[in-house]
């Protein structure tokens, strides 16, 4: 911590840059085990902090790497070891937010995405730094024809503002491990909870309701 703390003062003084005005929030990483560190002939080059959102997501807070180590590749190192770290948890999403807003290039090479409808569509502040996210497993991809029995419909929308005959936003074909009824490959797809969600097998609508409103036995 010592280390880090030197030359993210140094960043600050030499260009006005950088996170040394979070030092408190990195701390606090640090005394919950929310941070990972990436070591060049033992000294300290780079750090993530995260959080956990809930027991299946996750959240980059801060990721730095000293100036004079930058375009190495010691950040990807670093970020593929945390990801890894994570999915190993249990987790299977990580977001983020483009602060600055330069770095979002190099998050998207490093495999992370936009959300896939406007910001509004999900109450994020569009005055905000960008939110990117990733996937860190396998997951069922949308169709965009019925193949299977039984699909899953979203339209992102909330129900009452959508025409019976609105053709859903996405659709996934799904399928079970056989002689159960437990998905081979988990839905995993950005949402807002007041969305219209349709669950359909052989043509007969089994639900049809707001995302929360999904739960069944």
């Amino acid at each position: 911590m010592d280390e880090i703390e030197d030359w993210l003062i140094e960043e600050r003084d030499k260009t006005g840059e950088g996170f040394y005005c979070n030092w408190n929030v990195i701390k606090s990483s640090y005394n919950k085990n929310e941070l990972v560190i990436i070591t060049y002939k033992n000294k300290t080059i780079g750090f993530i902090t995260w959080s956990l959102l809930t027991d299946k997501t996750a959240r980059i807070e801060i990721a730095e790497v000293k100036p004079t180590y930058r375009k190495k590749g010691f950040g990807k190192n670093l970020l593929t070891a945390l990801l890894k770290f994570l999915k190993s948890k249990g987790i299977n999403v990580v977001e983020l937010r483009c602060s600055p807003k330069t770095s979002e290039p190099i998050w998207k090479s490093l495999g992370f995405i936009e959300f896939p409808d406007p910001p509004k569509n999900y109450n994020f502040d569009s005055l905000q730094s960008k939110k990117l996210y990733t996937i860190l497993r396998d997951h069922c991809q949308i169709s965009d024809i019925t193949l299977a029995d039984e699909t899953i419909e979203l339209w992102n929308e909330e129900p009452h503002t959508i025409d019976e005959n609105t053709q859903a936003t996405y659709l996934w074909n799904i399928e079970f491990i056989e002689g159960t009824k437990k998905l081979t490959k988990p839905i995993i797809h950005p949402a807002h909870y007041d969305w219209r969600l349709r669950w359909v097998i052989k043509g007969k609508i089994i639900k049809d309701c707001k995302l929360p409103e999904i739960q069944t036995n």
